[in-house]
């Protein structure tokens, strides 16, 4: 049985967030993931979710850099150069055969500068908004949270999780 978690408490970078209303953690696949993927979905549409993601291992330090140089301007759009330049960061999203990019900028949630980038992903077609944090001033540990839905439902539930997101209290 799936429960019902209203707030996340310590996920990486994250002290505490409030979660979307009813939303219900999914139960983990049976694999080595566990430390580094947690998912919640809408109650009403399994294929409605947030993820809270670590990829285990860091970035090269070239790609580290870039990615500190972007967070390290104020809250902007990214320049085309930019971001090709954190291509390691986020990985297939800078692939256009894999992902129709629609933004991608900075945005400070809370004190922390993050990197938003939103497209669709061309294989399945859900809408992403991705959350890529520097979890230890490095720029080569990246956190990510996800929001993704399929197109029909993205709109109905994106204001919800913004307003989710913007609730997090960083450790």
């Amino acid at each position: 049985m799936n429960k019902t978690v209203s707030t996340l408490k310590k996920q990486g970078q994250i002290k505490s967030m409030e979660l979307p209303d009813g939303w219900v953690e999914c139960p983990l696949e049976k694999r080595t993931a566990s430390d580094f993927l947690r998912e919640f979905r809408s109650p009403e549409s399994a294929e409605v979710k947030l993820s809270f993601y670590y990829r285990g291992k860091r970035i090269a330090p070239g790609g580290a850099a870039d990615f500190l140089q972007v967070l390290s301007l104020p809250d902007h759009e990214l320049s085309q150069e930019e971001f090709d330049s954190v291509d390691l960061v986020i990985r297939n999203a800078s692939d256009p055969d894999f992902f129709l990019l629609s933004s991608s900028r900075t945005e400070s949630i809370n004190g922390k500068r993050v990197l938003v980038v939103e497209g669709i992903w061309r294989n399945g077609g859900l809408v992403d908004m991705g959350l890529f944090i520097d979890s230890d001033k490095t720029g080569s540990a990246v956190q990510e949270v996800h929001y993704q839905a399929p197109q029909k439902d993205y709109e109905h539930y994106v204001e919800e999780v913004e307003k989710s997101i913007k609730t997090i209290v960083w450790l």
